[in-house]
């Protein structure tokens, strides 16, 4: 019996996140983004690096009493690389819905 590969443990590190878990998430995240841009947390300096902006953004909702309860239990649902990674996504939908593309 060998020592598990690198790949074999990065598979086991994470349960695998169910479907409906990504929905009720996403649909979360989407609202949180919502009401930041009505607190105005959401501005984006043209000059920031996006994947700096995404980043500050999550940290910004992690830290802001308004948002904060609801931003750590989804982080601590999905992990702040898929937290991110979704909130990038709703970001950018809302942009190209913006811009009419």
């Amino acid at each position: 019996m060998g020592r598990p590969s690198k790949t074999e443990r990065l598979k086991s590190a994470r349960p695998l996140i169910m479907q409906s878990t990504l929905t009720f998430c996403k649909l979360n995240l989407q609202k949180l983004y919502a009401r930041s841009r009505r607190l105005q947390l959401t501005h984006w300096n043209e000059d920031q690096d996006y994947a700096d902006y995404i980043n500050n953004l999550w940290a910004t909702m992690l830290k802001h009493k308004a948002l904060k309860e609801e931003a750590l239990k989804l982080e601590e649902m999905l992990g702040t690389g898929d937290a991110v990674q979704i909130l990038s996504d709703i970001v950018m939908e809302h942009r190209q819905s913006s811009n009419g593309q």
